[in-house]
């Protein structure tokens, strides 16, 4: 996502960094309440993981480089922007986003390990790998060392 936001006009730049998003559990509601079966569940899991309001623009805590931070499945509002904007923005990130110049494909083989900065990048499974077994483990760094070190820096 630093490459895709490297890649705006420097006025869109500056307007997104004003912005923030409501990020919610988003699509995957549809798959909750069909795995689950019930409304109920679905609604007890938004009380319990509810949403969040992020900065569409965030700056990497080791890199100090600005990323995008938006995405299809869990942004779904820009604060303080009617629906109809707020949908309109967010489509015209998406599909800046989407532009293969941003992707990487990774086809998998036996051995085959990827790794990737959840921070700034999107994922985005393709079952291509079938009939073989995929195994995934996923790892998510809690404090990143790295970036403790960079804010005292920064502070001195």
């Amino acid at each position: 996502m630093h490459g895709a936001y490297d890649a705006l006009p420097a006025d869109m730049k500056a307007y997104l960094q004003t912005l923030s998003a409501v990020h919610d559990m988003g699509d995957f509601r549809n798959n909750f309440v069909v795995r689950e079966g019930s409304g109920e569940k679905l609604t007890a899991a938004m009380q319990r993981f509810g949403c969040a309001i992020h900065k569409v623009v965030q700056t990497h805590p080791v890199t100090g480089r600005k990323f995008l931070y938006v995405n299809e499945g869990f942004t779904v509002h820009i604060v303080g922007q009617t629906a109809r904007e707020s949908r309109r923005l967010l489509n015209y990130l998406l599909d800046h986003i989407g532009r293969p110049e941003y992707q990487v494909r990774l086809r998998w083989r036996g051995g085959s390990v990827a790794m990737w900065d959840n921070r700034c990048t999107q994922h985005y499974a393709v079952g291509d790998y079938s009939p073989a077994y995929r195994c995934m483990n996923r790892v998510t760094v809690v404090m990143d060392r790295r970036a403790a070190v960079n804010a005292k820096t920064a502070a001195a």
